[in-house]
C-alpha cells in the first residue's frame, strides 16, 4: 500500500525485493508453512512485512539469510527483526524514506 513507486528510490526497491525473495524462500524451504502473507507499505518508513504460520524458527539452525536482511535494513538505516506469530513467524524489515 501507499504510493511505491513515487516514494522508494530505486536502490531500496532492490533492497525490498531481495528481502521479499529471501524471506518467501525461507519459508518455503524451512517452516512448514501452508500460508504465508506478504504486506508491503510505504509512507514514512518502507515496512515489508512476512508472516507464515509454520513451524517457527529453529534456534539451531544458521542465520546467514536472516543477517543478510538484517545487513540490508542497517545499510538504508533501517532495522530487521523476527518474532514468533501464533502460529509461525514473523518478519518486518523497516527503512525510512
Amino acid at each position: 500500500s501507499g504510493p511505491l513507486d513515487a516514494l522508494v528510490p530505486p536502490a531500496v526497491a532492490a533492497h525490498a525485493v531481495a528481502v521479499v525473495r529471501e524471506a518467501v524462500s525461507n519459508v518455503v524451504r524451512h517452516a512448514s508453512a501452508s500460508v504465508v502473507s506478504v504486506t508491503v507499505d510505504a509512507c514514512d518508513d518502507l515496512v515489508v512485512e512476512v508472516v507464515d504460520d509454520g513451524v517457527g524458527l529453529d534456534p539451531a539452525a544458521a542465520r546467514s539469510g536472516l543477517r543478510n536482511l538484517d545487513d540490508r535494513a542497517r545499510e538504508c538505516g533501517g532495522e530487521f527483526s523476527t518474532a514468533p506469530a501464533a502460529p509461525g513467524t514473523r518478519l518486518r524489515w523497516r527503512v525510512p524514506l
